[in-house]
């Protein structure tokens, strides 16, 4: 598996909120390029898996890219000198890392926190969990999987997973959603700051190990 993170250093410190400002201003200078916005034109949705990922780390922004994703963004970032965050222009450098993580599904257990929220709930699952029908740990096995398949990786072993999460709410388009911060553990060997869930593109869910 191929990982490049790149920090966009600026004279900013930013919310984790500004990922999706950054989606969008990436999305609209990489218009042309799909992976950077996963939208087909402005009616249809792309539903592949999220190869380019943004999101704010230690108050820096921040783009992830991800197999297919870590190339095209190894080949494209040095043109991005400035961000337009509203009205706001902001000068940046990419710092680029890239590293060959090799996630494993194994005999060991590992935990992991939440830095950022977890999106977990569509719709239809929502209403299972609010009758006590529906399990987060299945859920989030479910996430770890989906992970495992958009890197490649052929599982041969049943991930297990154990997590004690918290409630929480925000507003999307004046929506409220339900979703949950927490700690897990795990028998996957993750890399740090990939996310899990919904919305992974403007980085809910990201996980950090726990020592």
């Amino acid at each position: 598996m191929k990982k490049v993170d790149i920090i966009l250093k600026s004279d900013r410190k930013f919310s984790n909120s500004a990922s999706e400002g950054l989606r969008g201003y990436c999305g609209n200078y990489f218009r042309n390029i799909v992976q950077f916005h996963n939208h087909l034109d402005e009616l249809s949705f792309n539903y592949d898996f999220s190869y380019i990922q943004y999101r704010v780390i230690d108050g820096d922004l921040a783009i992830m890219g991800i197999d297919k994703g870590a190339d095209i963004l190894l080949e494209h970032i040095e043109e991005l000198k400035s961000i337009k965050l509203g009205e706001e222009i902001i000068e940046v450098e990419p710092e680029i890392t890239i590293t060959f993580p090799t996630p494993e599904v194994t005999d060991k257990m590992y935990k992991y926190k939440f830095e950022t929220l977890w999106f977990a709930l569509n719709d239809a699952n929502y209403k299972k969990y609010i009758k006590g029908e529906f399990s987060l740990d299945n859920q989030l096995r479910n996430n770890i999987l989906e992970f495992f398949k958009m890197c490649g990786i052929w599982v041969d072993k049943r991930i297990v997973v154990s997590g004690e999460f918290k409630e929480e709410k925000i507003i999307k388009k004046d929506t409220e959603i339900l979703v949950f911060s927490g700690e897990f553990q795990t028998n996957a060997l993750l890399p740090d700051n990939i996310c899990l869930g919904k919305r992974k593109s403007i980085g809910l869910g990201r996980i950090k190990r726990l020592k």
